[in-house]
């Protein structure tokens, strides 16, 4: 049909609209086809509707409260997430800070450590090389 043929959307009144959330608000979700045709005479109190047009609006209704709903879980689940990295971040740092730097004079203390024992390779990674000293005190 074509616009001019009389096709238009329907616009519920306020009156409609109250009525429809309403029984929304108390559980309706997908009424069966006489509950919509009971529904449908109701509303025509206040203003032209169809059949369609609630049958639609409950569906279109209850699409966008699931959306709604997925959003904000969505965005709690962002949030979550974020505050979990961040309370990791400061974990870390708090744990890097508790070891501070050792000084030189410890360092020679501890009978595994030898400074030879670290050397760079050709590859330009390091690695650890066996000496006498590595195994005294073992």
């Amino acid at each position: 049909m074509s616009p001019a043929a009389g096709s238009s959307r329907w616009c519920p009144t306020p009156e409609q609209l109250m009525i429809l959330e309403e029984m929304y608000k108390t559980g309706v979700r997908t009424p069966n086809a006489s509950q919509i045709q009971h529904i449908t005479a109701q509303l025509s109190l206040y203003g032209k509707i169809e059949c369609k047009n609630v049958f639609y609006w409950f569906q279109n209704h209850k699409a966008r409260d699931r959306q709604k709903l997925r959003r904000k879980l969505n965005k709690q689940l962002q949030l979550q997430q974020q505050q979990e990295v961040v309370h990791y971040n400061q974990q870390s740092h708090h744990f890097l800070d508790s070891f501070g730097s050792l000084p030189a004079s410890s360092t020679q203390q501890l009978p595994f450590y030898n400074s030879a024992a670290l050397n760079c390779s050709s590859g330009g990674s390091w690695r650890c090389i066996r000496t006498s000293n590595n195994l005294e005190g073992a």
